[in-house]
């Protein structure tokens, strides 16, 4: 496995990891094509994935590091929450359309590409 399948495959993984949390707490997203997908919408998943990464970044730790189960639950809790505010905090993209792209990514490989060359253009820069 090359480094770069690695990076899309672990980036891939966090970014739909926490799209379960935001699906249920948000409405439920709208139906999406692939071909519904414009590039300023790419743009703004990918961004949302870092912002999401960087929430992951912050509280993976803090969790492990936990010894209760239920200090850990509500840091996830509080993961989630930060997560979703993440996106939020994102232009051009609503936790439902988040969602969304990250289920349609996930079933269309010409998609998933797309996101990936853009993460990957944006993480080079």
């Amino acid at each position: 496995m090359t480094f770069k399948t690695t990076l899309a495959s672990t980036l891939t993984a966090a970014a739909l990891a926490l799209a379960a949390p935001l699906a249920a707490q948000e409405n439920a997203p709208a139906q999406m094509s692939a071909e519904d997908v414009t590039e300023a919408q790419v743009d703004a998943f990918v961004q949302a994935v870092l912002a999401i990464e960087e929430v992951r970044g912050e509280y993976v730790p803090k969790i492990k590091a936990e010894s209760s189960e239920e200090a850990q639950q509500e840091l996830a809790q509080e993961a989630n929450d930060a997560a979703i505010q993440a996106v939020k905090d994102v232009e051009n993209i609503t936790p439902d359309e988040y969602v969304a792209i990250g289920k349609v990514a996930r079933a269309d490989e010409a998609l998933n590409k797309r996101i990936m060359a853009r993460l990957q253009e944006t993480q080079q820069e």
